[in-house]
């Protein structure tokens, strides 16, 4: 595994998140953790999808595609995250 499939996960997980955040504007999810959760959402999906697709022709790419799918995941449980704490009374 090289730095730049780590990092290219990291980077577009976060910029997914940002995309998720900025086009729910909810409340309780800000743009900042729409960078957050999607690129720790990346890294993990990056990480599965490299166990799962070891070093092979299309390896990276479906990694990518893991991680994508990883950050899309990670920013709908921030959503469901948001929608439970906006509805619980304090």
């Amino acid at each position: 595994m090289t730095l730049f499939a780590l990092l290219s996960w990291i980077v577009v997980g976060a910029a997914l998140g940002a995309i998720l955040a900025a086009l729910w504007k909810l409340r309780g999810l800000p743009l900042a953790w729409g960078f957050a959760a999607g690129g720790v959402g990346g890294f993990v999906g990056g990480m599965i999808g490299r166990m799962l697709f070891p070093a092979g022709l299309f390896a990276d790419g479906l990694a990518l595609v893991t991680a994508i799918l990883g950050g899309v995941l990670a920013m709908l449980v921030a959503r469901a995250r948001v929608g439970d704490e906006r509805s619980s009374p304090r």
